[in-house]
């Protein structure tokens, strides 16, 4: 590996061990029912109801068009970054996203049993679904692609900084969606952020261009 590449490696590898450091510190909070969560969870959702109306409005609740929307926009995204890997020739890339999209789903169940948060109540008093909300499978999924797709674009001419914008508020309303549509607590999200950030970070290195070796293939 050239000294680039293992600089590149060395910076997703401090991103990914910060990541998992704070992802492990959360988790214990969420999992010993700390006021400071629940206390976020609440204005949370409170300033949701006041930016977006209670739940008189049809976009809230599970299968409401916000659920619709997040998952749409979450799909939107993995198949923007796959098919510019594949247009750009880079299978191998293609085959990494994919690879990390598949442990960031196991390590997702895996922590939703440990820390055995239930499915935040419905705000019209119904019974929760079954199942664990912590951390978001979505917004790990949308944080690991939006790693991606600026590592796959990266540029210095603003273009870039224009699809930083685009995906980043791509990835806060794939956030906000699942609190509206009463599938996560806000805390849930953050989570899902950060172990978005655990595998994105490995992810990231194995389809940034400065990894490849010296004749500029791709390495596995």
């Amino acid at each position: 590996m050239t000294g680039t590449g293992a600089g590149t490696a060395s910076r997703h590898l401090l991103g990914s061990t910060v990541a998992t450091m704070a992802l492990a510190t959360l988790s214990a909070l969420v999992a010993s029912g700390n006021d400071a969560v629940s206390a976020f969870d609440g204005n949370a959702r409170a300033f949701a109801d006041r930016a977006f109306g209670t739940l008189a409005g049809s976009w809230f609740g599970a299968d409401g068009p916000a659920d619709t929307v997040g998952s749409a926009l979450l799909g939107a995204g993995m198949l923007t970054v796959l098919g510019l890997l594949l247009c750009r020739r880079r299978p191998g890339a293609a085959m990494w996203v994919l690879a990390g999209l598949t442990v960031q789903f196991a390590a997702e169940k895996a922590l939703e049993a440990l820390v055995g948060r239930p499915m935040p109540p419905p705000v019209d008093g119904t019974l929760p679904p079954p199942g664990y909300s912590f951390p978001s499978g979505h917004m790990a999924s949308a944080t690991l692609i939006l790693m991606v797709l600026l590592v796959v674009l990266r540029t210095s001419t603003p273009v870039w900084w224009l699809w930083v914008g685009l995906g980043s508020t791509l990835v806060a309303a794939v956030g906000v969606s699942r609190v509206l549509a009463d599938a996560h607590h806000a805390v849930d999200v953050v989570g899902g952020v950060l172990l978005g950030l655990v595998v994105g970070f490995a992810v990231a290195w194995r389809v940034d261009v400065r990894s490849l070796d010296i004749s500029g293939k791709e390495t596995w």
